[in-house]
């Protein structure tokens, strides 16, 4: 069975290539449903995944994902300027917020799909505006949920994280393992060990 990972993510591309799956990366087809500084839906940020996986129809497995940060009730998604991530960085700073990423897997033919939504939360540091402007010109805020990378030059920044670290990078692998497992796909050579 063929396994697609539907997503523009390089780090997406890298946490499963590092727990041994082999895929083919497609590019969704879909528009992004997210609203910036919208109240927070659960159903809204699996509704966008779902999404993604729109217009594909051959047969194989397919995973698709979509990662948002929010802060006081507020989502923010990839900032679209430099503005923007400077406001959503000053939301964030001093702050406890919540990334959650939500995946969908889906089997095809016949639509057989999963879909689950996974909650880390992380606590940043006071920030000026000094450090903002040098996070936001040395580590690009503009294709990350939040406007910033926990894997990145932002780390400095993290006091504590609650909860799936890869979940924040864009993918809780743990979680989309079991998943993947339930629809026969497993890491590379997994089958070739003995029991």
């Amino acid at each position: 069975m063929k396994f697609y990972l539907v997503s523009s993510s390089p780090r997406r591309e890298q946490i499963l290539k590092n727990a041994g799956y082999e895929f083919t990366t497609l590019c969704p087809k879909s528009q992004d449903l997210t609203q910036k500084l919208s109240k927070f839906d659960p159903v809204q940020v699996l509704k966008t995944a779902r999404n993604k996986l729109v217009g594909f129809e051959e047969k194989g497995v397919y995973l698709a994902a979509d990662t948002v940060v929010v802060v006081d009730g507020l989502l923010l998604p990839k900032p679209a300027n430099e503005s923007e991530a400077i406001k959503f960085l000053q939301l964030l700073s001093g702050k406890v917020h919540k990334v959650y990423t939500a995946y969908v897997v889906r089997k095809l033919p016949g639509g057989i799909e999963m879909g689950k939504i996974e909650c880390t939360e992380v606590k940043f540091k006071e920030m000026t505006r000094r450090e903002i402007n040098w996070l936001i010109n040395s580590d690009n805020p503009y294709d990350k949920a939040g406007g910033y990378a926990i894997q990145g030059k932002a780390a400095v920044f993290i006091e504590w994280i609650k909860g799936d670290y890869f979940n924040v990078v864009g993918l809780p692998i743990s979680s989309v393992y079991e998943t993947l497992k339930s629809f026969g796909v497993l890491p590379s050579k997994f089958g070739q060990i003995p029991g």
